[in-house]
C-alpha cells in the first residue's frame, strides 16, 4: 500500500502542490519507479509531511497498544487472587457462623 501512496504522490507532485494536505483522487495514472503505469480509481494523495506525521502516529499507537497488552496480561492474575481470597474469606465466615 505504501508504494502506491508514494507513487500517487510522485505522480501528482508536478501539477498539484499541496504540502500539508490530503487530496482526494477520483482517477489517476501512476507511473511506478520501475516504469510501469497503473490506473488508479479512488484514493488519496498525501504530502510528504502528512506521510511522516501519519507514520509517527502509527508508531506511537503501536507502542501504546503493546503497553496495554502487557498491562492486560497482569489483570487476570490479580482477579484470580482476589477470587481465591474472597472464596477463602467466605468459607471461613461460613464456618465461623455455624
Amino acid at each position: 500500500m505504501r508504494p502506491l501512496v508514494l507513487a500517487l504522490a510522485l505522480a501528482l507532485a508536478g501539477p498539484a502542490h499541496a504540502e500539508g494536505e490530503v487530496l482526494d483522487v477520483a482517477r489517476a495514472t501512476v507511473t511506478l519507479q520501475d516504469g510501469r503505469t497503473l490506473a488508479v480509481s479512488e484514493g488519496c494523495w498525501l504530502s510528504t509531511e502528512r506521510c511522516v506525521l501519519t507514520a509517527r502516529e502509527l508508531r506511537r499507537l503501536d507502542a501504546e497498544n503493546a503497553e496495554l497488552r502487557r498491562q492486560s496480561a497482569r489483570v487476570p492474575v490479580v482477579v484470580l487472587v482476589a477470587v481465591v481470597l474472597g472464596a477463602g474469606v467466605g468459607f471461613a465466615a461460613a464456618r465461623l457462623a455455624r
